[in-house]
């Protein structure tokens, strides 16, 4: 059976009943958790021979015992046993699977080549789509499809595509915690089967996707792969983390996923031609998805910063000149409506606003985000959440239990520029000291659906990136 008649990516997605073959106790029953952390209407049977229960489900130990029709299987058994098991499978219908097995291609040995190969034959003979081997498969939270058992759920409209399987779960984990949702997450391994051009054809039509991120390490047909990045990145952003990009990380993707990962300046060259954009941190991934998926469309380059000192107000207005942003002044009008409400002593109204002391005052703090995001100047505005100097100052007042409503005031007038005027607003939560309170500030934020960053730097590289990409869309309409 040819490549042509087995199904489309959308119609592998339409799953009703999962099998995970090969459960075991090992890592805590891994694939049986996280299938069964989120509730669903999928009908999950379980396989091994060796039987028994686990979570109330029964482990079936023959194959025949399932029904006669299974939509998708997660094959985790040793590799000697992957190819009776893609049969097994095939008999019950089965249109897709999870190859989690590794011990093929990714050796670099003929003997795992040629265990690869093997897999391809029988594969394209049964029809049967297969994401790896070596790889985590299909994250779908929407239909409560997941590769992580301890992954909170949050459907949205980030989709990614990643070599790796731990890329796959630390972009998704990092992204749901910065309030990012995900459409699918697919880790695609050595690509026996489904390779990326395919993954990322989908994704460029899937109405429920809005921006595509990937982490790539090597190609086997780079040409194509190249190609659907283009054709994506025409519709909808397209963020990538390359790896391999030296000699010795080229040696690294090798010798995980058997990649050529090819000359970097070459993929760098390609990925500036098609508009793709680039990363060089899982962070800076999370960072620039955020933006897109939870911001409005930034009309320039024109920032409005809000800070509460007048050193670090100097250092970010650097920053954002060396990442191509721009800081203008404050018009006079907008200053002569902060001038009220802000003490003389330690201050300035020009861009950065350094509010120094001012800060602490919450309703403040709120009217003066509401008047720079009504600042025609401004097309965007990054808001510097102090919480280390705010946990201080409420220690020694003792008003620590007042912080979240004041994070809450911050962001619900953060949350209003974005809603009437349209404007990206950005909030960073620099990483010093006090990591509980870091965090109920942070997550006051998330609830909001503000994108939130670990320091200034990285919302300015963020925000730059996404300035870039439809700065270069809209000059080649």
């Amino acid at each position: 059976m040819t490549q042509h008649n087995k199904p489309t990516i959308a119609e592998m997605l339409e799953i009703k009943s999962v099998a995970i073959i090969g459960v075991s106790a090992k890592l805590g029953y891994y694939w049986v958790h996280s299938m069964l952390q989120w509730e669903h209407d999928l009908d999950i049977w379980l396989v091994s021979h060796r039987g028994g229960e686990v979570l109330g489900h029964k482990i079936y130990q023959n194959f025949d015992e399932l029904p006669d029709k299974i939509d998708y299987a997660i094959i985790a058994v040793p590799y000697q046993y992957v190819p009776q098991t893609l049969a097994q499978c095939h008999a019950k219908g089965v249109k897709g699977v999870t190859i989690f097995t590794s011990g093929f291609s990714e050796l670099g040995t003929e003997d795992g080549i040629e265990r690869e190969t093997e897999l391809k034959t029988l594969l394209d003979k049964y029809g049967m789509r297969a994401f790896g081997p070596n790889c985590m498969g299909l994250m779908y939270p929407e239909l409560g499809f997941a590769f992580n058992p301890t992954a909170k759920r949050l459907a949205g409209d980030v989709g990614f595509i990643s070599q790796s399987g731990g890329v796959a779960i630390a972009t998704y984990t990092s992204g749901v915690a910065a309030g990012v949702g995900f459409s699918k997450v697919f880790s695609f391994g050595n690509q026996v089967d489904i390779k990326p051009q395919e993954l990322l054809d989908y994704l460029s039509e899937d109405r429920k996707t809005k921006v595509v991120g990937a982490y790539i390490e090597g190609a086997k047909n780079g040409r194509e792969v190249l190609d659907s990045l283009k054709k994506t990145a025409e519709k909808k952003p397209v963020v990538v983390l390359k790896g391999g990009r030296s000699n010795e990380g080229s040696r690294a993707a090798a010798s995980h996923t058997g990649a050529l990962a090819g000359n970097n300046e070459i993929w760098m060259a390609a990925f500036r031609q098609a508009n793709v954009l680039t990363v060089d941190s899982l962070e800076d991934l999370v960072a620039t998805l955020s933006v897109f998926s939870l911001s409005p469309i930034p009309q320039s380059r024109n920032v409005g910063l809000v800070a509460i000192s007048g050193g670090t107000s100097v250092i970010y207005t650097d920053l954002c000149v060396e990442n191509g942003l721009s800081v203008p002044r404050t018009s006079k009008e907008t200053i002569d409506k902060l001038d009220p409400l802000i003490r003389d002593v330690g201050t300035g109204l020009g861009n950065p606003i350094d509010l120094a002391s001012d800060y602490y005052v919450d309703q403040t703090t709120s009217e003066v985000i509401r008047l720079v995001g009504e600042e025609a100047n401004f097309d965007s505005l990054i808001i510097e959440a102090d919480v280390h100097n705010m946990h201080q100052v409420a220690t020694i007042l003792g008003a620590q239990d007042n912080l979240k409503d004041y994070w809450n005031i911050m962001a619900k007038a953060g949350k209003q520029v974005v809603e009437n005027l349209k404007k990206p607003v950005l909030v960073a939560i620099p990483d010093v000291a006090y990591p509980g309170p870091r965090a109920e500030a942070w997550n006051v934020f998330v609830d909001h659906r503000l994108p939130v960053f670990h320091s200034v730097k990285e919302s300015i590289k963020a925000l730059s990136k996404v300035c870039s990409y439809y700065e270069i869309k809209d000059s080649r309409k």
